[in-house]
């Protein structure tokens, strides 16, 4: 089951509407102790996964039911309220006021018994204030391909689901249980069971130990220019949801990031829940607050020259299993996590140390910079990785993007990442595949005269074609993102003009009996091996600046792997065919001028 950004950043929007709303919320729910983001958290949990089946198992009136039904109508699920009857009316109600009361199936009675009609769930949410709670929770049957277990309300030292995770119902093979006790409201802890080898892999009849591994809300970036009526496009017009994302009081951050009004803050919903909020002043100096949904890892945004993650320098905060607030500068000197350097970076600091808080279900990244110049236009990245770092060493981020943002405006706008990945894919195709196989064709195919020539022509012609376009491609990258690497840009050039030299000795090839031929031949050949070299060594170091994936590296380690060897078992077989050549005995002849001179014939 794979997780879905665009329904879990509508759904936790659109929650953010119908429950933070004052207009819109009831006497009874304004009495209702409020837990803050914890609504919109789970309806984007729910929603995120795809659920299918919802369950929730309720003793009172609350939000609850409207972010849950919120996912459902997201997802498409079947949503199923079990509450007591003295609620039925007035939970009702709410739901029929928020247009949702046709999505929700409401069952009263005992849930001991209504719980054994549901299997396979998806996404389970129960009150703890139920005194039958632990009960509850063990009875519910759990999708174990990937399910949910939300358990609200753990007051003090209560214990929910996955305490040592032995409360899964109906588990037949191994899977893996995390549990993590969030401090949302009373006490929020959040179960995630599936097939990933992450977490706790449990047996049926074990008891493993308990786990403090949690997740984190994946998501991907959704278009700002969706209409009027797309949550994320309100969020960033200003309504409700901008209202609650934006407007949020930052007094618990502390001076000098609490003491600013948020009305001096320019605020913009930048990436799903990611949220920037900055202030800069004349002297340059700039406050910086970065939020997100979080419940484990890390959280960062980059300052990068061109882009691109590598030369970037990044501010990273996270909490660690103790609960212990950590922050830290980061230097991308490469794309190995060994080359992601704490406590270094360009970023020009002040003496005011940088903050990160938990308030409700968003961390809080909090820090200040005195830049030489006015930001203006800027590439920024942002990025999250669900596991801890380990002694300050970074995981590898679970998801990033890029983009341009535009401090003078509050504007921002994707960085086309297109550009980059059709250079690399020509840059392959021309060195790595064409011009590869049509040199191999002049070497290997001679006996097939004249078919090799034209053949290593035609191929050869294709190859430079598909080089020069990605070389073309490289200098619009450099003018439009300054993607300033000058190695790789070096050496294609000078590949490049090797190229150019390559496609001039076909129109100056000289005849076979010339005297020149052996140094064109020379020149030929030599020019073209060095072509060759220098093209797969700038594949390489493309990928490798280019900040690609494995997907990238194993393509084209695959192709020059398999290149290598064809070239290898054809000098073999080239090799055998000239030696069993050498060893055909030739025909006696006798030359008449080898006779002597008294030699005679005589008739017979």
């Amino acid at each position: 089951m794979e997780w879905s950004a665009t329904s879990a950043t509508k759904a936790y929007l659109e929650t953010l509407q119908l429950c933070n709303n004052p207009s819109k919320l009831s006497e009874s729910w304004k009495t209702t102790t409020r837990e803050p983001g914890s609504n919109e958290f789970i309806s984007a949990l729910a929603a995120g996964m795809k659920s299918k089946l919802i369950v929730e198992i309720k003793s009172s009136v609350s939000p609850s039911t409207i972010a849950l039904a919120t996912a459902a109508k997201h997802t498409g699920a079947r949503f199923v309220c079990i509450l007591p009857e003295t609620a039925l009316n007035q939970v009702k109600k709410e739901t029929k006021d928020s247009g949702l009361i046709d999505i929700v199936e409401f069952n009263t009675g005992d849930p001991t018994e209504i719980l054994q009609h549901y299997e396979q769930v998806d996404f389970s949410l129960v009150d703890c204030k139920n005194d039958d709670y632990p009960k509850l929770l063990k009875m519910i049957n759990v999708n174990p391909k990937r399910s949910i277990v939300v358990a609200n309300n753990l007051e003090g030292d209560k214990e929910g689901f996955g305490i040592g995770g032995r409360h899964v119902t109906g588990m037949k093979d191994e899977v893996t249980v995390r549990s993590m006790k969030h401090p949302i409201g009373k006490g929020m802890e959040i179960t995630t069971i599936g097939s990933e080898k992450r977490g706790i892999l449990m047996k049926k009849k074990s008891t493993p130990r308990a786990n403090k591994s949690k997740w984190i809300v994946k998501v991907d970036e959704v278009s700002v220019s969706a209409d009027a009526d797309d949550p994320l496009t309100a969020a960033a017009d200003g309504n409700a949801g901008r209202y609650e994302l934006c407007d949020t009081d930052l007094s618990f951050l502390g001076p000098p990031y609490g003491n600013i009004s948020a009305s001096n803050f320019i605020c913009s919903p930048i990436w799903n829940t990611f949220v920037l909020r900055y202030f800069q002043r004349e002297d340059n100096l700039m406050t910086i607050i970065l939020s997100a949904v979080y419940t484990t890892g890390w959280v960062g945004i980059g300052f990068s020259r061109n882009g691109m993650m590598l030369g970037s320098s990044a501010m990273v905060g996270w909490f660690n299993k103790k609960g212990h607030a950590r922050i830290k500068q980061y230097y991308l000197q490469g794309a190995h996590i060994s080359q992601v350097i704490a406590d270094k970076g360009e970023l020009p600091l002040t003496n005011i140390p940088p903050v990160v808080a938990l308030h409700g279900p968003m961390i809080y990244i909090a820090f200040q910079a005195k830049f030489e110049h006015r930001l203006g236009r800027q590439p920024i990245i942002l990025a999250f990785g669900t596991r801890y770092p380990n002694h300050f060493h970074l995981s590898k981020h679970d998801d990033k993007t890029a983009v341009w943002f535009d401090f003078s405006q509050a504007s921002f706008s994707g960085i086309d990442i297109s550009q980059k990945k059709n250079h690399g894919i020509l840059g392959i195709f021309g060195w790595g595949l064409f011009l590869p196989a049509g040199a191999m064709v002049a070497r290997y195919l001679k006996h097939k005269d004249p078919l090799w020539y034209y053949l290593h022509a035609g191929i050869q012609f294709v190859g430079f074609i598909l080089g020069l376009a990605a070389v073309v491609l490289g200098v619009q990258l450099y003018r439009s993102i300054n993607a300033d690497v000058p190695a790789h840009r070096g050496i294609g050039i000078f590949v490049l003009v090797l190229s150019i030299l390559q496609i001039m000795a076909f129109f100056l090839r000289p005849n076979k009996d010339s005297k020149y031929r052996r140094y064109w031949n020379w020149y030929h050949h030599w020019f073209g091996r060095m072509a060759l070299f220098f093209g797969a060594l700038n594949v390489i170091l493309g990928i490798q600046y280019g900040g690609a994936g494995d997907d990238w590296k194993i393509g084209y380690g695959f192709l020059l792997g398999l290149t290598l060897l064809v070239v290898i078992l054809l000098e073999v077989f080239t090799c055998l065919r000239n030696r069993n050549k050498s060893d055909l005995p030739s025909n006696f002849q006798m030359n008449p001028s080898d006779m002597p001179s008294n030699f005679q014939m005589n008739p017979i």
